[in-house]
């Protein structure tokens, strides 16, 4: 029901969703590549992620480590982990609780996820000024 429910609210907002067989659908929002993630229908969330935002180099691993926690502190609901070792993606869980998945409410985790990238990207480069 949840699945159905945000792929009719992708299509509703203009997506074309790929689905990449036992993870979940790919789509691209302005230059970023999303996955919207099937969790098991019990958990009754939406999980949409933004994939390998940043590669990890053994010299930046520190850095991107300090600048994942940073994120954290400035952007609610999204959370950053590190993927087949090397990769930060940045995931936006949200709890239906049996409410209805709309176009807007995948927009706004869309919107959130981009931004965050675009934030994570400013902290690891040092532009995000409020040191």
């Amino acid at each position: 029901m949840i699945k159905e429910q945000v792929l009719k609210a992708l299509s509703a907002l203009g997506f074309i969703p790929e689905e990449i067989e036992g993870f979940g659908y790919r789509f691209d929002y302005e230059g970023l590549t999303l996955i919207y993630s099937e969790d098991d229908e019990d958990s009754k969330c939406v999980t949409l992620i933004a994939p390998d935002v940043f590669d990890i180099s053994e010299d930046s691993r520190t850095a991107v480590l300090e600048a994942m926690v940073k994120l954290c502190g400035k952007m609610k609901y999204v959370q950053p982990h590190i993927m087949f070792e090397n990769q930060v993606w940045l995931n936006y869980q949200y709890y239906t609780n049996d409410n209805e998945v709309t176009a807007t409410l995948i927009e706004h985790m869309i919107r959130v996820l981009a931004f965050s990238t675009i934030t994570f990207h400013k902290i690891i480069n040092g532009d995000d000024n409020d040191d």
